[in-house]
This record gives structure tokens, C-alpha cells and sequence, in this order.
């Protein structure tokens, strides 16, 4: 977590010496705050004076914080609650920048005049202009302590502390879930194999780190063998062995079975407008539709519809609205119903055409034909056997099928 100078054991004798162990907190909002959102990661004052105090084990009597005030207002809302005082420099240029920085050095060495003795200065910042600083400060026996982020800090800076502290290691991480941890294997090794047929898998546990902003390092995910992880997922990555080489691999894809005629029969029909509704319910729409139409002088699309959808509600009866509209469009076509010209076809009245004691018989004839040369006209080959598994979900009605096609020229097809 932390990097220690060499001095550090000598440095921290001094602090044991002094009478007190208060400590000071200086703030470069610029190079702290803005550098923790380029990480997507918000600053918490509070968290961080949590850990100082842990670290410290003192009492932080001087809070002063350094920056443009109008960047965030609500971290200026924050800092204040926390007890600190913010000298504002507005940033015009790179020049502003460094007068908030001579600022903290001022600041800094006016507290080794003004008679309070700190035993300890944070200095939040990754700053290395900072680092005469430092030195001034040990010089005269003060612990330094270097808070930033990561990617802002100088590594001389850091050194030069007697302990440095990166702000995402306090950060607590919330443990990635089993989907989550899935989702960023799937997205790292599309990433790093989009133009390799292989990755070490060295490359993908850093690639998966980087990604997650070092969440998945503190994961249990990461815990114990990486390749014992990665033989959990075979469905997304294989695992191969090259001597001393581990490689992660996409797993070989098996070859894509064609689709079922029997489906695509069916979407041929429902391209159509002619979807196919199961045998039972099939029947009982075209039977209860007949008996509406002989005993009703005239009825509309919709009212139809509504009254059947009433009717199988009541007999509990799995049969929805669209099942019967898809049933009515099927009729219609096999001439078994005819409609009136009216504003829509959801007014329109519906009329007959199929009578007589086998009027349920020849609609269900009529419907089936209306089917089956749609799949003749459109369907590259045909297959009665799958042709009966499309219509009535089972091959044994393929005999059923071609009796019908020898009847169409006496159903009108």
C-alpha cells in the first residue's frame, strides 16, 4: 500500500521523541480530486481521515486545502464539513495553477514558525514540484505522508516520503458478482483476441484487472490458480499449454445445425400473416365460429372476436384474442369466411361461406390447404413429414397432407 524511504527508521525515532503528535493536512485539490475522477472514482474527505488518523494515530489540528473552488461545489461543501479552510486559486492559466502550489509551500513553512509544533504533514498531493518540500520538512524531523492517485503521482515524489499512501487502495472495492465477473472474461478476451487466435494468460489476468480498476484482483474470483478460474468458464475460454506458457483461447465454436424445415415453414406462414395456431385450438375457433355465424344474421370483426375471447375465459379455456384474430385471417383466406367492406376490418361484418352438416370438416380442409400451398409457393423444398410437423406438430399427418393436395382443384385452391 505504501512506499518507505530509507530514512524512514530515523524519521520515525524523531517522532517518537516529540512531545506531541499532531498532525497537518495539506490538500492540492487539483491534482488529487480531478485525478480521482479520471478514474471514475469519487473523493471522500472523511474516508481519507479516517485512514490518516489510523496511520498517524494523532490528531489532526491544521486542515487547509488548495484549488478552484468553482470546480465542485459540492466537494467544497464537504471539505467544509470536515473542518477545512480552502485557500481558492482560480485557474486562468498553467501560472495560476503554480501560485496554488507556491501557496501550500508558504503555508507549509509559516507552521514551522508560528510555534505549534507538528509532529506529522500529510501532503495530498502527487505533485513532484512538491518534493523540496519534503525534503525541507524531514530535514527539520517532520514525518511526511504522500496521499494521491496512482496515475498522477510521481514515483520520486513517493519515494522521498517517509510513507505514501495511493487513494484507491483505501477506496473499499464491493466485491464483483458471478455475472459481473463473466461479462468482464467475455469483454477482455474479445478485446485482446479480436486480431490473435491466442492470449498468455498473464496478458488477460492484467487485461481483466486494468478493466475492472483493480476490482477483480480484490475479487475471490482471483483468488488461488488463474487457470482453475478460467476452467470454470468453459463455455467462454480453453485453456492450452505450451511448455511453460499458459494460453487462453477462444473454445471452438461447433458447427451451426441448419434450422428444421418444420420452423421454417412456419415462418414462411407467419410472414404471410398466416400463423399457425395448434390443432386443438385451431378447431375449436373454426367450430365455435361457425355456430356464431349461423345463428347470428350479422356480426362484426371485433365483436366476434371479443365474444369468443368471453366465451373461453368463462370455460377456462387457454385461447387468446390474437390466436382467434390469426384463426379469422386463416378462415378468410380459405374462403370459409367472407367480410364486408366497412371503414376497418375490425368493423367489418363477417359472413358465412362454408354451410351444411360438414361445414366444420371442410373449413378445417379449406384452412389446412390455404397452409400448405403457401409452404408449396414459398419454401425451397418440400417435406410432407415436416409439412405435418409445421401444421399439427406431428409427422404421422404427412398421408393426411397429400390426400389434401390431390384435392385441391375441389376445395378451389
Amino acid at each position: 500500500m505504501s512506499t518507505q524511504s530509507n530514512n524512514q527508521e530515523s524519521s520515525s525515532n524523531t517522532n517518537r521523541s516529540s512531545s506531541n503528535n499532531d498532525v497537518a493536512i495539506l490538500l492540492d485539490l487539483d491534482n488529487l480530486v480531478i485525478g480521482a475522477k479520471q478514474i471514475n472514482l469519487n473523493f471522500n474527505i472523511n474516508l481519507v481521515l479516517d485512514h490518516i488518523k489510523k496511520v498517524t494515530n494523532g490528531r489532526i489540528v491544521l486542515r487547509h486545502s488548495y484549488g478552484d473552488w468553482r470546480q465542485d461545489q459540492q466537494m467544497m461543501r464537504d471539505l467544509a464539513s470536515a473542518g477545512f479552510i480552502t485557500r481558492s486559486a482560480i485557474r486562468l492559466n498553467n501560472f495560476s495553477k503554480n501560485l496554488a502550489d507556491m501557496q501550500i509551500v508558504v503555508d507549509a513553512m509559516e507552521t514551522l514558525l508560528d510555534g505549534h509544533d507538528y509532529s506529522t504533514y500529510v501532503l495530498m498531493t502527487g505533485d513532484r514540484d512538491f518534493t523540496p518540500l519534503v525534503q525541507a520538512l524531514r530535514k527539520r524531523g517532520k514525518r511526511v505522508i504522500g496521499l494521491g492517485v496512482r496515475h498522477t503521482t510521481s514515483q520520486s515524489l513517493a519515494d522521498l516520503c517517509d510513507q505514501y499512501i495511493y487513494y484507491e487502495e483505501i477506496v473499499p472495492t464491493p466485491q464483483m458478482t458471478d455475472v459481473q465477473v463473466q461479462e468482464l472474461l467475455d469483454s477482455s478476451l474479445r478485446q485482446l483476441l479480436a486480431n490473435e487466435e491466442r492470449v498468455r494468460a498473464s496478458v488477460l489476468k492484467q487485461h481483466m484487472s486494468d478493466s475492472s480498476n483493480g476490482a477483480f484482483d480484490k475479487s475471490a474470483h482471483a483468488e488461488g490458480s488463474f487457470r482453475k478460474f478460467l476452467g470454470k468458464y468453459p463455455e467462454l475460454v480453453t485453456v492450452e499449454q505450451v511448455e511453460t506458457t499458459i494460453y487462453a483461447r477462444r473454445p471452438e465454436q461447433p458447427e451451426k445445425q441448419p434450422t428444421p424445415l418444420h420452423v421454417r415453414y412456419r415462418r414462411e406462414l407467419k410472414k404471410q400473416r398466416l400463423r399457425v395456431v395448434k390443432r386443438e385450438a385451431r378447431f375449436t375457433i373454426l367450430k365455435d365460429v361457425i355456430r356464431h355465424l349461423n345463428t347470428t344474421e350479422q356480426v362484426r370483426w371485433r365483436e366476434l372476436i371479443d365474444t369468443l375471447a368471453d366465451e373461453y375465459k368463462d370455460a377456462e379455456k387457454k385461447i387468446s384474442k390474437n390466436a382467434i384474430n390469426a384463426v379469422l385471417l386463416l378462415a378468410r383466406q380459405a374462403q370459409v369466411i367472407h367480410t364486408l367492406k366497412d371503414k376497418s376490418l375490425s368493423t367489418a361484418p363477417v359472413l358465412l361461406e362454408v354451410k351444411g352438416p360438414k361445414a366444420h370438416q371442410e373449413s378445417i380442409m379449406r384452412c389446412d390447404a390455404v397452409y400448405v400451398k403457401v409452404i408449396l409457393e414459398m419454401a425451397e423444398e418440400f417435406d410432407e413429414a415436416e409439412a405435418a410437423v409445421a401444421l399439427y406438430y406431428e409427422p404421422k399427418y404427412a398421408h393426411y397432407l397429400k390426400t389434401l393436395i390431390k384435392n385441391f382443384d375441389r376445395l378451389g385452391m
